[in-house]
Parts: structure tokens; C-alpha cells; sequence
């Protein structure tokens, strides 16, 4: 790879997704998590997406060769992170968003696990939640092994989104984040990636998830319900898992009968 100039440009090792709208009261300390990770070899790549707050002040400010911003009209997410995907450099994104957090050693950790096991190509890890004062309300603890995972797979999303690492190679083999799901199209992306790459989780927790009230995980719950039963059943009727598994499709259509302060309740419990 050559520069503007013709010397060379050197490759990183990741390249960090992230996109924001109107992430002001938090996106300083997220940046500040992956440009101080313990291994540096990275870029940040940041997808503003049609912020009307004080976001790109803050993004302005930070003063990293590192860090690439791009502007956008509003697009959402999906379309924001594929965005992304397609400047990224590296052999290797992760994922963070704006408002979590990622610990100093948490890309040393999955680079290394991923050296050790080429033959895995999705990686999350564990996560403290804690709410918008920074109180700790759960610690999230994965299953590790890629049979695990698969059974958990069908049953409820093994990975913390914020947490993964994935090869670059293995998602754009698969197509990136399919833009039609606004929602849970971080599920329907393991669910395709299941059938080309093994999977693994560090059960430590290597991220900070807030558990912020406009999270569209918390906002958007019924229509993320209806995406992960429609993924659900697709997964079955293409035969990655067998008939008897159409009963886990059936879990969200039941739980949207349900109130929301019983489902997250419900969901805590699982966790």
C-alpha cells in the first residue's frame, strides 16, 4: 500500500467500527478506550452518523493519526457499520460502540486468541453492564466453545456485539451486515457466519456495556423479537439446524405477548 506521496502505509492490525448518533455524553470516553488499548496496532474508523449535537466537536478534537471520522446524512445502523466495514484495512474488526467500553488489554487478548486458532473467525468476549451512573447491574458471561455456542445460537444471541472480532476476510465472505434488518443484524451476521467459520468467546469481561434508556436494543425490543424469530426459522428451514428447533423460533412471537418489564426480567435471568 502506497501514501499520498508514494512511501509506504503501513497495514494495522484492526480496524475498529463505530458508529454514532448524538453520542456526545459518551463517545470521548469510548474513543479513548480503543486509542489506549495496550496493543495500538489499529485504526479507528467512526461513522458519524448525522449527529446534531456536539459529536463532531468532540470528534474533532482527538488528535490521533489513527482515527478516521466520516460525516454521513442520518442512515442507521446497519448501513453505517457496512460503511465502515468497506474502508476498513485490517485483517482483523472489532466492533465497539459509542457509548461502551473496551478494557486496555481487550484486542491483545482476541489478537492472540486468533493467532492460536486460525480456524476461528468470530470472537466475543465477556461484558460488565452497568447503567448511566455507572453502576454495575450484570456481569455477562458467554459460552467459550464453538459447540456451545451453537447450541445457544438458535436459542438466544451468544455475543455481546460490542465485544467481537471477527476476520475481515470470513465477513465480507458472507456479505457484511445485511442492510434490510435494522435490528438484530448483528444475530442474522453470527447466524452466516456460523456456516463458514468456528466461533469462540473469552468469557472474561473485556468490555463495558451501558445500559442506557435510548439503546435501540431497548427502544426497538418488539421489532428485534420478530427479526430474530424470522432468523430463527430461516436457520431451520435451510437446514443448519433440525426440525425440532423451529420451537426456539417460536420463543420471541411468544415473548411479544409479554410486558417489557417481564421480558427484560426473563432475559437477566439467562444471562
Amino acid at each position: 500500500v502506497t501514501g499520498r506521496f508514494g512511501g509506504p502505509v503501513s497495514v494495522p492490525a484492526v480496524s475498529v467500527l463505530m458508529s454514532v448518533h448524538n453520542g456526545a455524553p459518551w463517545v470521548a470516553d469510548a474513543l479513548r478506550s480503543v486509542l489506549t488499548q495496550t496493543a495500538g496496532d489499529l485504526e479507528l474508523i467512526v461513522i458519524d452518523d448525522g449527529s446534531t449535537d456536539a459529536t463532531p466537536e468532540i470528534l474533532a478534537r482527538v488528535g490521533d493519526a489513527r482515527l478516521r471520522v466520516e460525516r454521513q446524512a442520518r442512515l442507521g445502523l446497519t448501513r453505517s457499520l457496512n460503511r465502515a466495514l468497506g474502508l476498513a484495512r485490517g485483517a482483523l474488526v472489532a466492533r465497539l460502540d459509542a457509548d461502551d467500553l473496551a478494557v486496555p488489554e481487550r484486542f491483545a487478548r482476541q489478537r492472540a486468541f486468533l493467532d492460536a486458532h486460525p480456524d476461528v473467525g468470530l470472537l466475543g468476549t465477556g461484558a460488565r453492564e452497568v447503567d448511566a451512573a455507572g453502576r454495575e447491574v450484570a456481569v455477562v458471561v458467554p459460552p467459550a466453545d464453538d459447540a456451545a455456542i451453537r447450541r445457544t445460537l438458535i436459542r438466544r444471541n451468544p455475543f455481546v456485539h460490542s465485544s467481537v472480532m471477527l476476520r475481515r476476510e470470513a465477513v465480507l465472505r458472507v456479505g457484511g451486515y445485511d442492510e434490510t434488518l435494522p435490528v438484530a443484524q448483528d444475530y442474522d451476521l453470527w447466524m452466516r457466519l456460523s456456516r463458514v467459520t468456528r466461533l469462540a468467546n473469552l468469557p472474561e469481561p473485556l468490555v463495558v456495556r451501558r445500559l442506557l434508556p435510548g439503546r435501540v436494543s431497548a427502544v426497538r425490543d418488539d421489532e428485534r423479537l420478530r427479526a430474530e424469530g424470522r432468523l430463527r426459522w430461516r436457520a431451520v428451514r435451510s437446514g443448519t439446524y433440525p426440525p425440532w428447533c423451529a420451537l426456539f423460533a417460536l420463543r420471541p412471537w411468544l415473548a411479544l405477548a409479554l410486558p417489557p418489564g417481564v421480558r427484560r426480567t426473563l432475559r437477566r435471568a439467562r444471562t
